[in-house]
């Protein structure tokens, strides 16, 4: 008969943001009873719990065997360098063929995060599986060209403004992820929080999300609570991915303590939600809002970067500026010819060569389309090389371009 062997147990101290559900705490940083929690000791066992924890405690103590933590200790080093590992991706694609592909694909999944919005609105109802699909169908996009979705972004119809930038920011979000190196479940769960991160806004009165003058500081403050709505939503579903709790609820955080909800600094803002910071702030500055007319990308970005390691994750941010190029795909570009095209593709590591297609001419009269690659340099007609003058706003000269897609993808 084997000889029955005891468990040693030892007291860890751990930051708040380190806890998962099933851990067993054993003392916190306060007062038990200045705390909501009825007796001294207690497993984590919901995401409830867990929130409550972070909200209230900076670290607490967490039960565990010694042997555990022994063979945890000795598993460090290649955790450590396992998290600093990225994984390379290349194009299985071709913009083009991706962009045919996409472009339906786009259209309904922006349909289908209304509808799963609305459904949260009428009847507190989230479908998990079509969130599941969308930002599954989203990751599988992006891992065959990282740039057709990004063009498909800047197509703003404006139907349902929450809807569509929601969907943005979780295409961001994936793309981004694939640029930090990712695997392909942390691609899927940061879409996930990208998709749902303003979820809470639908506990907004839509006459506030529509208005068109300034918030007064009562309705800044309502505002501000879709972050409280969204926690509150997101941690009573059965099978979401806990970080979009987190996310939903400290996307608003700023490093240095002047975001909201709760003014918390940047070590304690979940590594996602600083992510979707970014992304959320880039693609808001972007878009034409009832209160405010949309600035060009490479503005967008030139204004984000001033607040690096101040308002937002620098590490982040640059990896963020990277991807999506000087000139983002999809965007608008006034020629040194004074033409006028569309970004198809970044084409270089510093996206300042990219390939453009020619929409409008010098007179901002439509011309013969045509593709043009300032990586190759290729000449205008009068033997000069083309540049790019300026970056232009979303819509600018009338352009829709979505009514340029066929001319990129026509020789498919």
């Amino acid at each position: 008969m084997a000889e029955a062997t005891s468990t040693e147990y030892i007291e860890l101290k751990r930051s708040v943001d380190l806890l998962e559900l099933g851990m067993f705490i054993t003392r916190l940083d306060c007062p038990w009873e200045e705390t909501d929690f009825v007796v001294p000791g207690f497993q984590i066992n919901s995401l409830d719990e867990l929130h409550t924890l972070k909200e209230t405690c900076d670290h607490v103590f967490v039960r565990a065997s010694k042997q555990k933590w022994h063979i945890e200790q000795s598993a460090d080093d290649d955790r450590h360098n396992a998290s600093h590992e990225k994984i390379v991706y290349i194009n299985k694609s071709p913009v083009e063929h991706e962009l045919k592909h996409a472009h339906s694909a786009y259209k309904d999944a922006c349909s289908q995060t209304g509808m799963i919005l609305d459904s949260i609105r009428l009847s507190g109802e989230l479908d998990i599986r079509k969130v599941n699909q969308i930002v599954n169908d989203c990751v599988d996009s992006v891992l065959r060209n990282d740039s057709a979705l990004i063009w498909l972004t800047q197509i703003r119809n404006n139907n349902n403004y929450t809807a569509e930038h929601s969907l943005r920011v979780c295409i961001y979000a994936i793309a981004l992820g694939r640029e930090l190196g990712f695997k392909e479940l942390e691609l899927q769960n940061i879409g996930i929080c990208g998709l749902l991160h303003d979820v809470g806004k639908v506990k907004i009165p839509s006459e506030l999300l529509m208005k068109q003058d300034a918030l007064s500081l009562e309705e800044s403050k309502m505002l501000q609570q879709h972050t409280t709505y969204g926690k509150k939503l997101l941690i009573s579903k059965q099978g979401i991915y806990p970080g979009a709790v987190d996310v939903a609820y400290c996307h608003h955080e700023r490093l240095d303590g002047s975001g909201y909800p709760r003014g918390i600094t940047a070590e304690r803002i979940p590594y996602y939600a600083k992510i979707i910071a970014v992304i959320d702030s880039y693609d808001s500055m972007i878009s034409d809002t009832p209160y405010s007319q949309g600035i060009t990308t490479l503005d967008a970005c030139r204004h984000i970067y001033q607040y690096k390691n101040s308002l937002y994750d620098k590490d982040i941010l640059g990896h963020f500026i990277h991807f999506i190029g000087i000139y983002a795909p999809g965007s608008l570009v006034e020629m040194n010819t004074g033409e006028v095209g569309i970004i198809i593709e970044a084409n270089n590591d510093k996206g300042i060569k990219p390939r453009i297609l020619l929409i409008l001419g010098s007179d901002k009269i439509k011309k013969n389309k045509r593709i043009i690659d300032l990586k190759k340099g290729n000449v205008t007609l009068t033997n000069n090389v083309y540049s790019i003058k300026k970056s232009l706003s979303n819509g600018a000269y009338g352009i829709n371009i979505e009514d340029h897609i066929d001319s990129i993808t026509a020789k498919l």
